[in-house]
């Protein structure tokens, strides 16, 4: 299957940090037999997304995105490339309790920070995706599928991408395995555990 990896975030376009989520996902597709074509990177902008993403999705079989999850306005690779597979948003009470739990567990244990609303922007999810829950961090995963084309949206920190990833895409046979029928209810991938700092994406 061709694949495309779609990198997003205007902090690697400028250098600020490197980009070795690529370079993991490419040898982990070689070893899942997903031959990786292309590699993208893009910024925090809307069209210039949706270019990407977009074309990526016209090419490629299956396109695997990391970063611009979390929680803030210019988080948006979920909104992109939801309506560009034209699968709608909604609320996902299994991601709204975990938030919710989450939430109240880092509250209580640091009383100095606040924990504003905007974290519950993570919990909305296209219609029929499968959910991956996130160990590490607070934005869940999401692999959608509709008319042969399958994206795959990772959380852009390593250390929240790594183990998604081998616990909730490598461990198929292939990403084939995680295809959710049009109109098919939220599925999930991996058991609730621990989870780090609100914000990430």
């Amino acid at each position: 299957m061709i694949t495309e990896l779609v990198s997003v975030g205007t902090e690697i376009l400028l250098g600020n940090i490197v980009n070795t989520n690529s370079a993991y996902l490419s040898e982990k597709c070689a070893l899942l037999g997903l031959s990786v074509y292309y590699q993208d990177v893009v910024g925090d902008n809307e069209g210039r997304m949706r270019d990407v993403i977009k074309t990526a999705l016209d090419r490629s079989d299956v396109v695997i995105l990391t970063g611009g999850l979390g929680p803030t306005e210019d988080d948006i690779t979920k909104e992109v490339t939801a309506d560009l597979m034209e699968m709608p948003l909604e609320e996902d009470p299994h991601s709204r309790k975990l938030i919710d739990k989450y939430l109240k567990e880092y509250e209580k244990n640091n009383p100095q920070r606040r924990i504003t609303k905007n974290n519950y922007k993570q919990a909305m999810v296209p219609k029929g995706a499968i959910v991956l829950d996130n160990h590490n961090g607070t934005a869940p995963g999401l692999i959608l599928e509709k008319k042969g084309k399958i994206a795959i949206l990772l959380p852009g920190p390593p250390n929240e991408m790594k183990p998604m990833f081998e616990e909730s895409v490598s461990s198929e046979e292939s990403a084939r395995d995680h295809s959710v029928p049009d109109g098919e209810d939220q599925r999930y991938r991996g058991k609730s555990g621990s989870r780090g700092d609100p914000g990430s994406d």
